[in-house]
């Protein structure tokens, strides 16, 4: 379809930096890979909210309502304990209620009901149905406009199917139970009689079906629980259960964390949860999604920097991310999807929207630093693995994605990386603070035309070193140029983007190359990367964590002295983790100890308050107070690969690690100072205990 054809967007496509998201916190959350479930603490789906059942970024169930005696239940507990499976207690008169839910390839879900009275009871127990079959895209806008109609049709085998068209597109629901129930459209109708202890069960399979395929049914939840109202059994089913659920695959084992503080055990462990929630399995080779709920796909950029965060996990993320974005590199020039030779995608989407190119996103490519960030990654694989093999397989994609640098990425020739966005329907800012207000000046000004990020000169300098590496390792004498490359791009970086009388870099050069002067976390990327000369690095490292910048929890994305400074804005002001991850282990690199284990102790006590001692993808950028706590964002993702990975990366930083051929090597001073250590980090076939 060419550019002139495709359709107008239902909604004004200024780009997707201004979707506004709809609160996602507050929900039960069951997921395994893209298929999840979104629900109350009643176990139900409820109609106009964020929650359903979804698959293929589309919502296959926007309503699952069930009533007792013509009466919703009440909650009485809840939770989600693994990433696939959750409970739910309810209670409505006499009758106990358990929802025992299991989403795999579908949503599986034991219904008990149990009369806890002294006389005989009946019950008549309603399931109400509906799917809305709206794009993620949609569920996050708030409205849902849809070009096909839903409509309920008889299926082989199932109770209910719920189908929807549009032309030769179709997506269908299919709803069987275990008990043959009175259907009455959208809703499955049960009743019983139960003397007084007795219980009632029936089991409701929920399969997305995407083109006539689905994939096979659930097995029963009580399997592997046993029975809700039985007797408890001491025997290691559970157990079991879980290790049977992925066997073989990465973060299954993972070091063991020994520290005296209770809070960073917890959170370790949950960050290490989050991250085996998000894994995506593709061609054989797994890669981290960005988050729950509305990044459930494959994000260069962020699973780039979670997979180098979280290689003292293990190398096998790493290594599947590597694969898997190799695969899906541009080798060709695509306006609508921003594609060109060489780069790296920035995410992919499989809902209606993106098939009928309403927006790009099937394979969109609309971000400046997936590329540099792709070479990085190269680079740590081998520096983590020693795996010359794989290198040498991956080479020939490592090397379109330095073509595209040298080639696409320097837009107007004077050395660096710019962005500009090829379609209205793509992102305006295409760094990894991609709102459309988050690239502003001093004076709250609006940077325009072609941007050059701060950060994204220092990945390519990175990048430009990183492959001068695998060069050398491999005796290819190119490597030395590519060196000399890097030399001339940290002087005129130095150069352009240091602001003298601030003492400190700008953000980006506007179109018109004048500096983009607001004070922001960016430059403490640039000390991760090693770009900032050495007479510069304290000052960057005093700004940083100025009570301007750094406010007591993390540090900020713009200081507050700036005009466009809100604690509660996207980019503007609110603290990232996986923001502060990177800053603090550059604070490490040139040498500013106690400043990095600052910002990762403020993350660990921040992580302390959240719930479930989990970091959210961002919170508000308030100041600390001496009784106080880290406000969270209200639509904030969780769980964010980046920011369970940056919990990882602070123990990382704090322990100095660093790779050394077949050695790991920990810093002296933090053997002696930090307060926890690792037992059984891979590294190169073998299990390492740090310090």
């Amino acid at each position: 379809m060419n550019e002139s054809a495709r359709p107008n967007s239902v909604w004004s496509m200024a780009g997707f930096d201004e979707l506004p998201a709809i609160v996602a916190s507050g929900a039960t959350r069951v997921t395994s890979g893209t298929v999840f479930a979104l629900a109350s603490g009643n176990g139900d789906i409820e109609l106009r909210t964020h929650q359903g059942f979804y698959a293929f970024d589309t919502r296959f169930l926007s309503r699952f309502m069930m009533t007792l005696n013509q009466s919703r239940l009440l909650r009485t507990g809840s939770a989600s304990f693994e990433e696939r499976l959750a409970s739910f207690y309810c209670k409505r008169g006499p009758f106990s209620v358990v929802r025992d839910r299991l989403v795999e390839n579908g949503l599986h879900e034991d219904i008990s009901v149990v009369n806890h009275s002294t006389q005989r009871a009946s019950g008549h127990l309603e399931l109400a149905f509906d799917a809305d079959f709206a794009d993620i895209f949609e569920v996050r806008l708030g409205r849902v406009h849809k070009s096909g109609g839903v409509s309920v049709e008889p299926r082989p085998g199932q109770h209910i199917a719920l189908v929807y068209r549009r032309g030769d597109f179709r997506r269908e629901t299919w709803i069987h139970f275990s008990h043959e129930p009175n259907t009455r459209g959208k809703t499955a109708c049960f009743d019983f009689m139960l003397e007084p202890k007795q219980s009632w069960k029936t089991c409701v399979d929920i399969l997305p079906v995407a083109d006539g395929a689905a994939g096979p049914p659930e097995e029963c939840v009580k399997m592997s629980l046993g029975e809700p109202f039985g007797a408890y059994k001491a025997d290691k089913a559970f157990v079991g259960f879980f290790r049977s659920l992925n066997p073989g695959a990465p973060l299954e084992q993972v070091p063991e964390l020994k520290s005296g503080n209770p809070y960073l055990c917890s959170e370790y462990y949950r960050a290490v949860s989050d991250l085996r929630a998000l894994r995506l399995k593709q061609d054989g080779s797994y890669i981290l999604a960005a988050g729950l709920p509305w990044f459930m796909t494959i994000f260069g950029r962020d699973s780039v920097l979670s997979a180098i965060q979280t290689k003292i996990l293990g190398t096998d993320i790493m290594v599947g991310t590597m694969k898997v974005l190799a695969s899906l590199q541009a080798t060709g020039i695509d306006r609508f999807r921003e594609a060109e030779p060489g780069k790296i995608i920035h995410e992919i989407r499989r809902g209606e929207w993106s098939i009928f190119e309403h927006v790009p996103h099937s394979r969109y490519y609309g971000s400046i630093d997936s590329t540099p960030l792709f070479l990085l990654l190269m680079w740590e694989t081998y520096r983590w693995t020693g795996d010359k093999e794989l290198i040498k397989q991956l080479l020939p994609h490592a090397e379109a994605a330095l073509q595209w640098i040298h080639h696409y990425g320097d837009l107007d020739g004077d050395g660096f990386v710019e962005y500009k966005r090829r379609t209205r329907r793509g992102l305006r800012n295409q760094g990894w603070k991609d709102s459309g207000d988050s690239i502003s000046f001093a004076d709250g000004a609006l940077a325009t035309g072609a941007i050059a990020l701060v950060e994204v000169q220092a990945y390519v300098y990175a990048a430009k070193r990183s492959m001068a590496g695998i060069y050398r390792m491999l005796g290819d004498p190119r490597a030395y140029s590519l060196e000399q490359e890097a030399v001339a791009l940290k002087d005129r970086f130095n150069q352009a983007f240091w602001m003298p009388d601030k003492g400190y870099y700008a953000v980006a050069l506007d179109g018109d190359k004048r500096q983009v002067d607001s004070i922001t976390s960016n430059p403490g990327h640039c000390l991760w990367c090693g770009i900032v000369d050495e007479d510069k690095a304290a000052r960057v490292a005093e700004r940083l964590m100025a009570p301007d910048m750094f406010a007591g929890w993390g540090i900020r994305t713009l200081s507050s002295n700036m005009p466009r400074y809100d604690p509660l804005s996207y980019h503007n002001g609110s603290i990232w983790p996986h923001d502060n991850s990177i800053a603090a282990a550059g604070l490490m690199r040139y040498g500013f100890a106690e400043e990095a284990n600052r910002v990762a102790m403020a993350l660990i006590e921040a992580a302390s308050v959240f719930p479930d001692n989990r970091l959210p993808e961002l919170f508000a950028g308030y100041p600390r107070r001496e009784y106080s706590f880290p406000v969270p964002y209200p639509a904030a993702n969780a769980p964010q690969a980046w920011a369970s990975g940056a919990l990882i990366y602070m123990l990382e930083t704090v322990l100095g690690v660093r790779p050394d051929a077949e050695r790991l090597l920990v810093s002296s001073r933090s053997k002696a100072a930090a307060p926890f250590c690792l037992s059984g980090v891979p590294y190169r076939g073998q299990k390492l205990d740090l310090p």
